[in-house]
């Protein structure tokens, strides 16, 4: 929609009584920054549903009574103006004129600033201000006002040294006027010292120190700078020649001039505002918001100052309060066509409407300050917006378009569906990798939301290479890291989503021109795989040598640390799924024998995946063999339920990974020895060698090291354990083991027998290419850096780690984070490609951690072995864990202390942002217990329920374009809504399958 269509005359926006508006001075509000404003300069509007106050073209006072008796709430926002700065005072919008008519408010002549600034920051030459002497900058700046000024100043190691720092306008030529002074005590050695001032005008000024105490100085920059102040440096007011003193000048300039008229009628506040740029055509500046917030903590309570528990959007968008909380920022806008609603704690809601509105937010421990925007993002010479903001009585209830499940159980419904609008809708709908293409299909594409149609905008947008493979990031091949110009960072199941993603896509919609231009690319996407992996031999093998399998090599799926490559047991299992799912395509497509031939590979890979990933010894699948044929088994807890959601596992082998979930232990593994580096890395020039010494007080098994090679790739060398004194004669030669194609961030390492306690050294010799060592200048007890065989005179120590035996601990697999298991369950000390050599077990959320997708997956995996009452179990338990206060959503700490990804510290767990599959979990739900799945000729239903149930549905999915409600009984599946009324009897265990044709 044009933006013009929105556009309105003052005279136009005027008209209307408003009904019961009233005008009038105020000056004493308390709390509110009226009473800081003159009288005169003062506005209050008023009608019983809304009391708005304010000065200098903002609002500083909005409060709310639902009922319109004039009762008002305590201040929905304390602070509403245009733009994103607020300079809404006296100083710089003085001049705002504003004036009633018809019971309206008109505010014109508001100025709209941005920060600007002029600072000279180059230095080679502190200068000493002797007692009694003066030195000083003049400058020229052309903002139109500026508030603060300041320099770098020295003090020769002193901590007592202070000075005056006075601003003036003019030059010591022309003459000086004081404006303001300070005293700076005590100065800070080398730091940046400042003087606020009133808004001063563009103009000539001079910045001078004086009255030193002790031995400060100002910094200042010799032979010329690349920033012209437009001014010179002084010595007791005498100009210096080619001296420039730092100098930093802080302030804004006017970006345009708005008007913004306010009328109330009844529950409804309607504001319109024009804003005319100065200079280029600029984007709507929006509107800010701010109002109450409690930043820490866990409480969204209205009694405890939180005003609003959730913002949703009319297309589908929804972030609650709960997510917010311990953060600075909102990770994504919610955006709607037409509204935009803040659910209130109290009373009443606020719906925001207007051509596209869209909040966005930022937190600070006591206020959360909202931008509101509306209509086209384009830049334009003249912004005329229209926003409504209508007053409604408090209500729990969503637009349609938001699925509702239900059941017999109906305080497990509602935690159900809230959980789901949580993890489904607070993340960006659009934009999304491969990784995810299947997960957020089973998210998202049985609603009507926006995020349904956004995910086939990123199938159909996602390039594809001429061999098949599938790009894994927007702009890239490979994974944005590593390095993609000096990795090969591909990962190699976005393949298999790609083809997964787009049968669920169509299945849903039955969008014809979406399959008809996907149809070539998924069966490239397959013959990639086929071909060039040889997954026609049943099980797909990535040859890349950096996705090799072994210890430091590339990650290949979603597990985007973990080293994984070669035969990996986690895209096998989405290959598997990826078959049936192409074959059903090209079936519905008319070619019948490429189905049968796709199927007859299926059957191949369920049998070959159990050869090749089952440990029989452990009773679960492992992650990877590597190109060794060595398998890398960590307990994986998600490639197991993940492999057993497709249906991979015997009923036996089933049993055994289930037994192991619920009743198996962690195994451990310590550090004997863990010498840190501390931020030095010396490089080992071939010909030359480095060790360290250590004393091991217990057995160990393996020892390795950290080497960085400042960027590049290639470098080689010998690693070598020595027993013994370093370099004496009765050293012994433990084990060696040669390294090549080294590169940034790995971890080497030699696994060799236990090794008793005892004195030993780790050398490192015949090295070729860039290599270098982490080390430190901090002593290690015990042990010594070395280089070409003697003390290093340039280091004390150097990164090294000895381990020790696994051990057993406790059987903590899904208590340590109840809302899903483990990650792993046995600790991973080098089959990474990033080291988490010093990352405690459970603190890094792909070894030890949990995700929260992947309950979604065991909740469908038990549900299909174990039977419905078992994963209901898992359900509730997870349910449980959301119901506590934090929804497992938030900054760190959660509510039992869990440390998230996206927060500073910890990064034991993924439950909310930067995680969109978390929306896996709650939506398990549709899949696991009311049976609900698309395929391209049918809607099929095998209900799945409980003995806690009697029934279970969702209203608001949308098949084939209509929306639907689904209720499953012991013997019922019933479909509704649209003019669909359909009725049929099941037997537990079948499918009830509805065609398109009966809709």
């Amino acid at each position: 929609m044009k933006i013009s269509e929105f556009k309105t005359t003052r005279r136009r926006f005027l008209q209307g009584t408003g009904g019961g508006l009233m005008l009038a001075a105020a000056s004493s509000f308390a709390g509110s920054q009226a009473a800081l404003a003159a009288e005169e300069d003062t506005y209050r509007l008023e009608n019983g549903f809304f009391s708005l106050t304010g000065s200098y073209g903002k609002l500083t006072d909005v409060a709310c009574d639902p009922t319109g008796a004039g009762a008002y709430e305590p201040a929905a926002f304390r602070g509403v103006f245009l733009g994103a700065t607020d300079f809404f005072d006296r100083g710089f919008n003085s001049d705002v004129a504003f004036q009633s008519a018809d019971g309206t408010l008109s505010l014109t002549g508001i100025q709209l600033p941005s920060t600007a600034s002029l600072k000279q920051s180059q230095l080679n030459s502190p200068v000493p201000l002797p007692v009694g002497s003066t030195l000083g900058q003049t400058f020229t700046t052309a903002m139109y006002r500026f508030t603060r000024v300041g320099g770098q100043f020295p003090t020769w190691s002193s901590s007592s040294s202070n000075v005056t720092m006075t601003l003036y306008s003019g030059s010591p030529e022309t003459g000086l006027t004081e404006i303001a002074a300070r005293d700076i005590s005590p100065v800070q050695d080398n730091g940046w010292a400042y003087l606020d001032v009133p808004a001063q005008p563009a103009g000539v000024y001079y910045l001078e120190i004086s009255a030193a105490v002790g031995t400060p100085g100002w910094w200042s920059r010799l032979d010329g700078t690349t920033v012209d102040l437009g001014g010179a440096a002084y010595n007791n007011r005498q100009r210096q020649q080619n001296r420039t003193m730092t100098l930093d000048v802080s302030g804004f300039n006017v970006d345009g001039v708005a008007s913004w008229d306010l009328r109330l009628d009844g529950p409804k506040m309607a504001m319109a505002y024009e804003v005319q740029w100065k200079g280029a055509a600029r984007k709507d500046p929006g509107m800010t918001l701010i109002t109450s917030w409690v930043k820490d903590g866990y409480s969204v309570d209205y009694a405890d100052g939180i005003l609003f528990s959730r913002f949703h959007g009319d297309e589908g968008a929804y972030l609650p309060a709960q997510q917010m909380k311990r953060r600075d920022a909102w990770t994504n806008p919610v955006t709607g066509t037409a509204t935009v609603t803040a659910t209130g704690t109290g009373p009443y809601d606020l719906q925001f409407s207007g051509a596209q509105p869209g909040l966005d937010g930022k937190m600070a421990d006591d206020a959360l300050t909202l931008t509101l925007s509306s209509g086209s993002a384009d830049a334009e010479a003249t912004i005329s917006r229209v926003l409504d903001v209508g007053l409604i009585a408090h209500t729990e209830d969503l637009p349609e378009i938001f699925p509702v499940f239900v059941a017999s159980d109906q305080g497990r419904a509602a935690q159900i569906s809230t959980f789901y609008w949580e993890r489904a809708f607070s993340y960006r709908f659009d934009g999304h990798a491969m990784d995810w293409a299947d997960w957020n299909g089973r998210i998202l594409d049985w609603t009507g939301t926006a995020g349904s149609r956004a995910q086939a905008d990123s199938i159909l947008n996602t390039k594809q290479d001429d061999d098949g493979y599938v790009w894994s990031w927007g702009d890239s091949r490979g994974w944005p890291f590593p390095d993609p110009k000096l990795f090969d960072a591909r990962h190699f199941t976005s393949n298999a989503m790609y083809i997964l993603g787009t049968w669920r896509y169509y299945s849903w919609t039955g969008d014809e021109e979406f399959l008809a231009t996907m149809m070539p690319r998924v069966r490239r996407a397959m013959d990639f795989y086929l071909d060039s992996l040889d997954g026609k031999s049943g099980i797909v093998t990535i040859t890349s040598p950096d996705h090799d399998g072994t210890d430091g090599s590339l990650p290949s799926n979603y597990w985007d640390v973990t080293s994984f490559g070669y035969k990996d047991a986690f895209l096998n299992a989405y290959f598997y799924g990826a078959l049936e799912a192409l074959a059903q395509l090209e079936k519905h497509s008319g070619d019948s024998a490429r189905a049968a031939q796709l199927r007859k590979v299926r059957k191949l890979t369920k049998k070959r995946y159990g050869d090749e990933f089952w440990n029989k010894d452990a009773g679960r699948y492992v992650q990877t063999v590597d190109v060794d044929g060595i398998a890398h088994d960590y307990g994986s807890t998600y490639v197991n339920l993940e492999a057993a959601s497709f249906g991979l596992p015997s009923t036996e082998q089933a049993a055994q990974i289930f037994d192991w979930l619920d009743n198996g232990h962690t195994e451990v593994q310590d550090s004997v020895v863990l010498i840190e580096s501390g931020g030095l890395a010396p490089k080992i020039e071939a010909g030359h060698t480095m060790a360290q010494s250590f004393t091991a007080n217990a057995g160990f098994v393996s020892v390795a090291a950290r080497f960085p090679t400042y960027g590049a790739r290639g470098a080689a060398f010998t690693m070598t354990l020595f027993a013994g004194t370093p370099y004496s004669a009765s050293a012994v030669k433990i084990a060696e083991k040669q390294f090549s194609d080294w590169s940034d961030g790995r971890v080497a390492h030699i696994d060799v027998p236990k090794q008793s306690p005892g004195v030993y050294y780790l050398e490192v010799s015949n090295v070729s290419g860039d290599l270098a060592w982490w080390s430190s200048g901090t002593a290690a007890p015990g042990g010594a850096a070395y280089f070409d065989g003697a003390i290093d005179p340039k280091a004390s120590s150097r990164f090294l780690v000895a381990l020790g035996e696994y051990f057993e601990g406790p059987a903590d697999i899904y208590s340590k984070w109840v809302f899903a298991p483990r990650s792993t369950t046995r600790r991973n000390s080098y089959w990474f490609f990033l080291t988490h050599l010093t990352t405690p077990w459970g603190d890094e959320v792909q070894d030890g951690g949990a995700i929260l997708y992947t309950s979604g997956f065991d909740v469908m995996a038990r549900a299909r072995y174990r039977g419905a009452d078992d994963a209901w179990a898992r359900m509730t338990a997870m349910l449980d864990r959301w119901s506590e206060p934090d929804h497992i959503s938030g900054g760190s700490p959660l509510f039992r202390g869990e440390g998230t990804v996206n927060s500073p510290g910890a990064t034991s767990v993924g439950t909310d942002i930067p995680f969109p599959e978390s929306g896996l979990a709650p939506a398990s739900f549709l899949y696991a217990f009311i049976g609900a799945e698309a395929e391209p000729d049918a809607l099929v239903i095998t209900p799945n329920l409980p003995s806690a149930l009697t029934d279970a549905g969702v209203r608001h999915l949308v098949w084939r374009g209509k929306q639907l409600e689904i209720l499953v009984t012991a013997d019922t599946v019933s479909l509704a809504g649209e003019g669909v009324a359909i009725s049929e009897p099941y037997v537990r265990g079948e499918s009830v399958r509805i065609t398109s044709s009966r809709l």
